[in-house]
């Protein structure tokens, strides 16, 4: 690809970025870039891996490295830079989150881990922490009694080498061994980052060999970022010539309850001399909704930092509500109204509107989802699918169908191409025509196969082994650094291909299959924390209720972030819900209060936005 003048680049697909972000995107400093929701934050990213690998800022063979909190947010960032910069270049941009990046160093650099820390077998991924506190309960049953479950594991996941200083130190020392004796070893990802960390540590030229391969460094939802990340962060890269540019928003801190560092800001700026840079325009919301927002900037979390709502939209556009209802069978029923009305007489996509809850969706949304698939609104839990939807061999398989399946699709052909041409990594440009031909003989002939048949669960394995064989499986492991073993390619293969045949099942259609497996026309439903960094037209919050803000009078600075976070979700529109009585579990239904919670109420009411309102069955 022929590069770019510095000078002469702009913003890739005629973006617009603010002048302090189009400073940084082209500078090689660092920065902690403070930005509030829709403010573009993940835009910038991109834009600025565009700009260093465009114009050979960045010059070959170095790389940049991306590290995410979330993988879809990883996955998000990637595919952002892969559609602006093409295949080449962003071969050189690894987009990862903090727990693949620490695993990638696992898996090559395992060899090099001090004696008393090597494995004697391979691992496997236990995250569950009930397998950890067996082993300490194994260990010495006195102590795990006496020990709250949340003290062991702080405990076993702390900082390596070990000490033995004391008696719980010596438990802990035990306890890794037995565990790095197993077969398999069951690691959970905490162990995981510090092993990743010792290695580090304990190995210079490694240490080294990092620095030089990564010559800028992005961190993204950088406020979620804990101890244990960034320590590992530290490790890997301070002291070193690497440039770093991160971004995140305090306003959107909800993960103190997963051990999310508090003073992170503060650390990377005295740790590194990055300079603290405030971006002020908020691009996704309607300006009654940014107004909104920044009400509750002032008067829920006692900040100053207000957004400008973006020209693009009308000074009116944007509406908030609060609807109150007497119990969650008429809540569903007039959302399903409401929804249709949208879905139908407004056009709205049902990908474009999400539900979100608190915590617990089966128990706030579980009978929502079932009732609108039953009257014709296909709606879904989407973090079941968020491993499949966010894998790259899980996409080209996914592609691969389609393409297969209808002749038209050619943005799947794209993906499809792009995958395999990817993992050729040696390919020269002449012979990219050739790969072409090779593919569309492939899928001729499956098509000739597959496509005049109905097919069962024996055919849909069949194509699938023959999609992953056409690719070449050694090719794959070897590419994408999340498949370091034949077993974790494997299963994501599999988790695809039990997907495929449910729905096959269902819909006796293999399109349909597919559509149902991307959530075509489905509505999403989350919780707030899987909805960080997404955005819809429409948001739907179940639940503003005691019940589901439980914990609220212990965390209230986290909680009242939370409801930022879910307002700040919404382009055009956002309902709040309220039950008087709601679902608890075994207790049965319970009636329900905004007492604890009482500030969200008031600040809403008093932002003069705000439509509250008692709904009923029309």
């Amino acid at each position: 690809m022929k590069r770019i003048k510095p000078e002469l680049w702009i913003p890739v697909d005629d973006m617009q970025l603010e002048p302090s972000a189009l400073h940084i995107a082209k500078a090689s400093e660092n920065h902690l870039v403070v930005a509030g929701p829709g403010a573009g934050k993940t835009e910038l990213l991109a834009q600025k891996a565009c700009y260093l690998l465009q114009t050979n800022t960045c010059p070959f063979p170095y790389k940049i490295l991306a590290i995410s909190f979330k993988k879809d947010a990883a996955y998000n960032l990637k595919d952002r830079v892969r559609e602006r910069c093409g295949d080449e270049l962003s071969k050189r941009f690894d987009s990862l989150t903090f727990d693949s990046f620490a695993k990638q160093i696992l898996d090559r650099f395992k060899q090099a881990l001090p004696d008393e820390y090597k494995m004697e077998n391979e691992y496997e991924v236990a995250v569950k922490d009930a397998a950890i506190l067996d082993y300490y309960k194994s260990e010495n049953i006195d102590y795990a009694n006496t020990t709250g479950n949340k003290e062991i594991l702080v405990l076993h996941s702390g900082k390596l080498p070990q000490s033995s200083n004391n008696f719980a130190e010596n438990i802990r020392n035990k306890v890794w061994q037995k565990i790095l004796k197993s077969n398999p070893t069951p690691l959970s990802f905490p162990m995981i980052m510090r092993l990743a960390e010792l290695i580090i540590n304990s190995n210079p030229k490694i240490k080294q060999y990092l620095q030089q391969t990564y010559k800028y460094v992005f961190l993204d939802e950088f406020q979620d970022t804990t101890d244990m990340q960034y320590e590992l962060f530290k490790s890997c890269f301070l002291g070193s010539e690497s440039f770093f540019t991160a971004v995140g928003d305090d306003k959107q801190r909800i993960m103190m309850w997963a051990g999310a560092r508090k003073t992170v800001f503060d650390d990377f700026t005295k740790n590194t001399g990055a300079s603290r840079v405030s971006l002020t325009m908020n691009f996704r919301c309607a300006p009654r909704l940014v107004h909104l927002l920044n009400y509750l900037t002032e008067h829920l979390l006692g900040k100053t930092d207000f957004a400008r709502p973006s020209p693009k939209w009308h000074p009116d556009q944007g509406e908030c509500f609060v609807w109150t209802f007497e119990n969650p069978n008429v809540e569903m029923e007039v959302l399903f109204q409401d929804v249709s009305k949208w879905v139908k007489n407004d056009g709205l996509n049902p990908r474009d509107i999400c539900i979100l809850i608190k915590q617990n969706l089966e128990s706030y949304a579980g009978k929502l989802i079932e009732y609108f698939n039953t009257n014709g609104i296909n709606a879904r839990d989407e973090s079941k699918f968020q491993d499949i939807l966010t894998k790259e061999v899980c996409l080209y398989i996914i592609n691969a169908f389609y393409l297969i399946f209808n002749r038209k699709d050619f943005e799947a052909k794209k993906q499809v191409f792009d995958f395999i041409s990817n993992i050729r990594i040696e390919i020269e440009d002449e012979q990219l025509l050739k790969l072409e031909n090779e593919l569309m003989k492939f899928i001729k002939e499956a098509r000739k196969k597959y496509a005049g048949a109905k097919l069962n669960d024996d055919s849909i394995k069949a194509l699938i082994s023959e999609i992953i064989i056409f690719a070449n499986e050694d090719r794959i492991l070897a590419y994408y650094p999340e498949y370091r073993n034949l077993k974790e390619l494997t299963s994501s293969i599999n988790n695809v291909q039990d997907e495929l045949i449910k729905n096959n099942a269902i819909s006796s259609n293999i399109i349909t299959a597919l559509d149902m497996l991307v959530g075509k026309d489905t509505i999403p439903v989350m919780t707030i924390h899987k909805s960080k960094g997404l955005e819809y037209h429409t948001v739907i919050f179940i639940g503003l209720e005691d019940g589901a803000f439980w914990n609220f009078q212990r965390q209230p600075d986290e909680d009242k972030c939370a409801f930022f976070v879910a307002l700040s979700r919404a382009k055009e529109r956002v309902v709040f819900t309220f039950s008087s009585i709601r679902e608890n579990g075994r207790f049965g239904m319970q009636p329900q209060t905004y007492k604890n919670i009482k500030v969200l109420f008031e600040e809403l009411q008093n932002s003069g936005i705000v439509k509250m309102t008692r709904r009923k069955l029309s």
